[in-house]
């Protein structure tokens, strides 16, 4: 399947399709030819019946339409991708076959997916059903199949063949799900995520069994506590031919949301899957509004962010909106263009941060709103406000970075942030011990290794390697303190890592809490951050919820105290100057080429964004580069360069939302 290798600019006009068969307007040549004018070149498509209203879910496709419809799109050079609902089912449908769906802890079936319906459950013979509809799909031809799903609901699943599984396979009951304290959790976790897997291995067998031709994939997680839907895209994505996520589903109280989420959302997929295609699923809508679109403005800053991390987008669009077709078709012509550049490319950062699976599963994460949890679930230890906290302050200090999801996949990394990472096992702290002795720089914070799943420890598991020894924590909250590195005084942590150092050296102490404003400040005999020397290499430790802190409140003192330490141990591979903090950088390559991808998210101070400011002049330096030629894909006014004695220096004219430079 060479044509996966292209970039993918997929359409999903499945609602307004929808909305023209019930008026009795659809028209295969008419849809067709308003996708292709627009640029895309693959969609997802699902034929509904006439007449079916959305609500009741129309579950059998119109098959006549679909097969005509899949010729039509490959006189187009459309690839077609049949969409194909495995999560979400009516409330008749559930009458007629109550063993096939989702129940909660208390028996009950969850019966308010979406307000109105129920879950399948991947453990029934509901599975033999979704089987021979994707043994169809791919009999007659079609490209792809989508499945949009299938998971676990937060609250489930508890039904009679979930409890039988698990019973036989541990010799004990189902434990209440979403209790992260209980030792039995994990097991909870791993069974949903490998009932997952089973399912999708049968439906990857039954598609190649039709079709060896036609490509699979689900809906899977994006970087986010995975335990409540059962997704873990690793076990997931041997048996998918390309892999995604809903980063570009934007929800409810935008100014909450971080800007970076589709970006994000990719870098994840890259560190999950970095050998098969990644598309980040973009709404074009306000969620959970359908009707009220966002502004182009957020649509081009979310595809250049999946772009620029290596991802294909997907467009999901729900009303028609004029004003969108006009945007869409500069996008797509962004990758039609420049198609060699945006395909086969390899991130190339030194700096890696760390996502700890068993951090957001079992010490606990917040999980944002979704179609699939329906609302935020909150919990009492948050590591995602750490991890974000972390990714902000690399994305504003014009640092390029990758996600790294596995101790064995630090590969060449230089310096790696553990944001938090509190629940480490012991295979990742002997090959962190590995990677630092051998020469690595590390930065880690606050609660980092002092748990293992779920239960706290007498001491950090990477207390060696930091160079001190845990004696407790205290809550600081927002009252008046501070710590102090030389003269210079910060704002202490809402949360402070009580720690005796060992070996390591100390480079700035806390203050002794206050507990009130105007009080006298007196510095205690506690670190506030230490050093220490581990082999050939370095460890930070950040005593305190250093980046959550700086997720919550944004002191600049944080960010400028982050990249003196990081400055004092690496050299930056790109220096941007006379750039504002809200400009992103990313670095990629193929061959001989390096790909500098800017995102300018300078706007004003709201959500959603409505107007991008363009930043002028923007200067880039490149030590030990020695370039033959600099080009501007996306822009039109060429870039002026010149060899300097140890770097290239390139200056942008002018930055709108998104731009690519191509050194050779």
């Amino acid at each position: 399947m060479d044509w996966l290798k292209r970039p993918l600019r997929i359409a999903d006009f499945s609602l307004v399709n929808l909305q023209e068969v019930e008026r009795g307007e659809f028209q295969i040549e008419k849809s067709l030819d308003k996708k292709a004018g627009l640029g895309f070149n693959a969609e997802h498509f699902f034929p509904h019946q006439t007449g079916v209203v959305i609500a009741h879910g129309s579950i059998e496709p119109a098959w006549e339409i679909l097969a005509q419809y899949l010729e039509a799109a490959h006189r187009r050079g459309i690839r077609l991708f049949v969409y194909y609902n495995v999560h979400w089912y009516s409330l008749e449908m559930a009458e007629e076959n109550p063993h096939w769906f989702q129940y909660d802890f208390q028996g009950k079936l969850i019966d308010k997916v979406y307000g109105n319906g129920v879950m399948s459950c991947v453990n029934t013979s509901w599975r033999d059903y979704s089987y021979e509809h994707v043994r169809r799909f791919a009999q007659l031809g079609v490209d792809g199949i989508f499945l949009d799903g299938p998971c676990f609901h937060w609250e489930g699943c508890y039904c009679e063949s979930c409890q039988s599984k698990f019973q036989k396979c541990h010799g004990k009951e189902l434990p209440k799900k979403g209790e992260l304290a209980n030792p039995d959790h994990h097991l909870l976790v791993e069974f949903q995520e490998d009932s997952m897997a089973e399912y999708m291995k049968d439906a990857y067998q039954v598609c190649k069994g039709a079709n060896l031709d036609a490509a699979i994939y689900l809906n899977g997680e994006s970087l986010r506590p995975s335990w409540a839907s059962g997704r873990h895209n690793r076990k997931l994505e041997p048996y998918q031919d390309l892999v995604g996520a809903e980063g570009g589903f934007i929800y409810g109280k935008l100014i909450g949301t971080p800007i970076f989420k589709p970006g994000m959302t990719a870098k994840g997929l890259e560190a999950q899957a970095p050998n098969k295609p990644r598309v980040i699923f973009i709404a074009h809508k306000h969620s959970p509004w359908n009707r009220n679109p966002l502004p182009p403005a957020e649509l081009k800053i979310e595809c250049a962010q999946t772009l620029a991390n290596g991802a294909n987008y997907w467009i999901g669009y729900t009303f028609p909106d004029a004003a969108a077709d006009k945007i869409i078709k500069e996008i797509n012509d962004w990758v039609a263009k420049n198609e060699e550049y945006f395909s086969e490319t390899q991130n190339v950062a030194e700096v890696g941060l760390f996502w700890s699976y068993q951090t957001a599963n079992t010490y606990g994460g917040e999980i944002p709103q979704s179609d699939f949890t329906g609302e935020t679930i909150e919990v009492k230890r948050d590591y995602m406000k750490s991890f974000q906290g972390a990714y902000e302050m690399l994305q504003r200090a014009h640092i390029p970075f990758k996600v790294v999801d596995s101790a064995e996949g630090i590969g060449d990394v230089k310096l790696l942030v553990l944001p938090n990472c509190a629940c480490l096992m012991p295979d990742e702290i002997t090959l962190l011990e590995k990677y630092v002795e051998n020469g690595g720089k590390l930065m880690a914070s606050f609660e980092t290794s002092l748990y293992s799943r779920p239960s706290q420890q007498e001491d950090f598991g990477l207390s060696k390697l930091l160079g001190v020894r845990y004696r407790g924590i205290e809550e600081y909250g927002t009252f008046e303190n501070y710590f102090q590195i030389g003269e210079e005084f910060f704002p202490a942590c809402t949360y402070v890592m009580k720690v005796e150092p060992q070996s390591a050296a100390v480079m700035g102490y806390v203050s002794q809490n206050t507990k009130g404003s105007y009080q006298p400040i007196i510095i205690s005999s506690f670190p506030a951050v230490c050093k220490n020397q581990f082999g050939e290499g370095r460890a930070y430790y950040l005593c305190g919820n250093f980046f959550q802190t700086y997720f919550d409140y944004k002191f600049p003192k944080y960010l400028s105290l982050f990249q003196r330490i990081f400055d004092s141990e690496l050299k930056r591979q790109l220096i941007l100057e006379n750039t504002p903090e809200s400009v992103e950088v990313t670095l990629r390559k193929k061959g001989n080429t390096l790909l500098i991808h800017l995102i300018n998210f300078s706007s004003g101070l709201k959500r959603p964004i409505e107007n991008i400011i363009p930043v002028e002049n923007v200067v880039l330096k490149l030590p030990g580069i020695k370039a033959a030629s600099v080009t501007c894909l996306l822009g039109q006014a060429p870039p002026r360069w010149q060899m300097k004695d140890e770097f290239v220096e390139i200056t942008v004219p002018r930055l709108q939302e998104y731009e690519v430079i191509a050194v050779k």
